[in-house]
């Protein structure tokens, strides 16, 4: 179960993925450019990632990472496995953006919304596309556990997923503007 703080870059055309992202772009009335501002999820270059235990930590950190953003292009994000993890004073202060599916720790971040419904190659699973919010996130839980059923009935049929790791639900938060 984690709470973390992230820092994230968007990718930018310079990016060693841009070409891939122009190729399998899987949303055709956006440009990659667009794609990248709407979707409010944890797939990018980490420039911080931090979790952390107590709420007074949690403003350390959010006004650190709030100072060293250098630009637009960076999204700072509250990732959640578990929602019973963050208070109410905190969720008061934060606006739940959607749901993403993958892996995200200190290690490794992998967005299954981003890899494989955004830019994916299995029809099965692009299909999705249509029911992510305007956050280009799942708008609710069960949508989310729906998708990762699936993704692990593919994998257990020999299908060419992403599954070298657990998919995991995380809730995604913002700060309210």
């Amino acid at each position: 179960m984690m709470h973390a703080i992230i820092l994230i870059e968007r990718y930018l055309p310079d990016s060693f993925f841009w070409p891939n992202l122009l190729c399998n772009k899987k949303i055709d009335e956006l440009t990659v450019e667009e794609l990248l501002n709407k979707y409010r999820g944890f797939e990018g270059k980490i420039i911080s990632f931090s979790i952390f235990k107590n709420n007074n930590e949690i403003k350390e950190l959010e006004n650190y990472y709030l100072m060293n953003s250098e630009s637009n292009n960076h999204i700072l994000l509250h990732v959640v496995s578990d929602p019973d993890l963050m208070s109410l004073t905190l969720k008061s202060q934060l606006t739940l953006v959607g749901y993403d599916i993958g892996a995200c720790d200190e290690e490794t971040i992998y967005s299954s919304v981003f890899n494989e419904i955004l830019f994916g190659g299995h029809d099965e699973l692009v299909s999705y596309k249509y029911l992510l919010n305007e956050n280009l996130l799942f708008p609710d839980k069960a949508t989310a556990d729906k998708y990762v059923n699936l993704h692990n009935q593919m994998s257990a049929q020999g299908k060419n997923v992403e599954d070298y790791m657990e998919m995991i639900v995380y809730e995604i938060w913002e700060h309210k503007n």
